[in-house]
């Protein structure tokens, strides 16, 4: 893991940072330097105590109360799995940028794995059949399946949609069952977003997928959009987020 991390300066103008307390503000910031590659940590209030701010005289009970803070203006997630608890940073790829002769993969869970596990029983043996090719994103360490989005190796999953309709061609998102982490994303996505447009999953959530838009970024443009209450069309923004994304890496629309 660096010893070092960046720290943005729009975290000073920051309206979800601006709305903890300060001894909150001061947690969340050290917990950047102690995050792993990927943004995570182990989330024990415990654990917090003695690796983050170990000179504080915090209690225990202080610092999972701060940490409840911090979870609820969705800067973090913070959950419990196997009776362990962990922490992951929401917008760790929009500010952190990582050599990939440098980069580590995490030891610890992603909270995608938490939502995977959350899917019924059935669905579950499906999303774990995804190929073994991958390779690790330049920008910042995101692992990406090539062959994630494909049947076999000459016929795209476009072309063979057991839910597609046969006369219209679009795809039924109340009947699709996610076989990846990026379909579950991309239609958790759509649910959260636009439920009421079942055109758009296909056309705008399927889309940024086989864009090769990471499932990571679906939890953070989700998450960063249904915070403002201003935003009328999400769908639109939404888009504009992913345009935003790859114009950034230099890749063509």
């Amino acid at each position: 893991m660096a010893k070092a991390r960046m720290l943005h300066k729009k975290i000073s103008v920051s309206m979800q940072v601006n709305k903890l307390s300060l001894p909150v503000k001061l947690l969340f910031t050290w917990m950047i330097a102690h995050a792993d590659d990927e943004g995570r940590l182990r989330g024990e209030p415990a654990y917090i105590k003695a690796t983050v701010v170990p000179m504080t005289n915090w209690s225990l009970k202080k610092i999972e109360s701060y940490l409840k803070e911090i979870e609820h203006v969705e800067l973090i997630n913070w959950w419990t799995q196997k009776d362990e608890k962990f922490i992951e940073f929401i917008k760790w790829n929009e500010h952190q940028s990582i050599r990939p002769d440098r980069f580590k993969r995490s030891s610890l869970p992603s909270v995608l794995d938490r939502d995977v596990n959350q899917l019924s029983t059935a669905q579950q043996p499906k999303i774990n059949q995804v190929s073994p090719q991958s390779n690790i994103s330049e920008a910042n360490g995101v692992e990406v399946n090539k062959s994630e989005y494909k049947v076999n190796e000459t016929q795209p999953i476009a072309d063979k949609d057991p839910f597609k309709n046969e006369t219209t061609g679009v795809v039924n998102p109340n009947n699709y069952e996610p076989q990846s982490e990026g379909e579950l994303a991309s239609k958790i996505s759509w649910e959260k977003l636009e439920p009421y447009n079942p055109l758009a999953f296909q056309t705008t959530y399927l889309k940024a997928l086989r864009r090769g838009l990471p499932p990571t970024l679906f939890y953070q443009f989700t998450s960063e959009i249904n915070q403002d209450s201003t935003i009328q069309n999400k769908g639109a923004v939404f888009n504009k987020k992913v345009d935003d994304f790859f114009e950034r890496k230099g890749v063509a629309l």
